[in-house]
């Protein structure tokens, strides 16, 4: 692709997430057509640019200085100047920098454009066979109190529900993860495009027996939070009960009423009271 070929502005440029051949040929022309590019971390891009034989100036931007050196790039666009911005890996702005020099870009009437490609939340939906709807969560908070409240949250959308997690930290979630997500169905992908990749799909309440075997790597973690078998449950007490028993040894009384309370909105006193007469039956 010839450089006056390209409109000036900013391009948001796609990269692969693991296996280079992923890269699209409009990807590749347009970052070596570019008077520079914005990238997370140096080192990495320059792996990929150096596989295809790309020689061009990069530069570094990430959320510690993307505050600092906004103002310049803008200046950069206004005078007609192509750049790319890219992230380590995947399509960028999901849970990566750059919102704001974007905003700016509007507010400015700069040109801007997707140059589409790999993104691993689309990649591991694809595969999942879960329902259409999806609502990207990105990474969890750090805390576990934060993280449950986000959960009770999450738990109002009737959808698939994507996160990003490092394998390492699966086991520190896993525990709210099952109490508020027991009865649904995961999805994980792990190393996606790599040459470990793994993929694995069962029930939520069975989540510990694959923690361990995931600690290496990136994880994409969907949960298909089904608000349509939901209902059928709310729906049929038998089925109540019959949740009852599958969580009685698993969760304590006060946690399966709190749970089934909240999941199927219905009083929490009366699954209490179901739950203590299962016990003692």
């Amino acid at each position: 692709m010839n450089k006056n070929i390209l409109k000036s502005g900013l391009y948001i440029v796609s990269l692969p997430i693991g296996n280079l051949n992923d890269i699209t040929s409009r990807a590749k022309d347009t970052i070596s057509n570019s008077d520079y590019i914005l990238c997370e971390d140096t080192r990495n891009t320059l792996k990929i640019l150096n596989y295809f034989k790309i020689s061009k100036k990069l530069v570094s931007y990430h959320k510690f200085n993307e505050t600092k050196i906004k103002d310049t790039i803008i200046e950069d666009l206004k005078k007609g100047k192509i750049i790319s911005l890219v992230s380590d890996s995947g399509t960028p702005l999901v849970s990566d920098p750059g919102k704001n020099l974007i905003t700016a870009v509007h507010k400015n009437n700069i040109n801007i454009f997707p140059v589409p490609g790999v993104s691993a939340p689309i990649a591991a939906y694809s595969i999942s066979g879960f329902q259409e709807k999806f609502y990207f969560a990105g990474f969890l908070p750090k805390k576990l109190a934060e993280a449950e409240r986000y959960f009770i949250k999450l738990k109002k959308i009737n959808g698939v529900l994507i996160f990003f997690i490092p394998s390492r930290d699966l086991k520190k979630y896993q525990e709210i993860i099952i109490k508020h997500f027991y009865a649904m169905e995961f999805f994980i992908a792990r190393e996606i495009t790599k040459v470990h990749e793994t993929y694995i799909r069962d029930k939520v309440d069975r989540l510990r027996r694959y923690v361990e075997k995931n600690n290496k790597g990136e994880l994409t973690l969907l949960i298909d939070n089904n608000f349509s078998e939901q209902k059928e449950k709310e729906n049929n007490p038998v089925d109540i009960v019959a949740e009852i028993k599958l969580l009685i040894g698993k969760m304590k009384s006060k946690d399966i009423s709190e749970y089934l309370g909240n999941k199927y909105n219905l009083s929490k006193k009366s699954i209490y009271a179901m739950v203590i007469k299962l016990l003692n039956e």
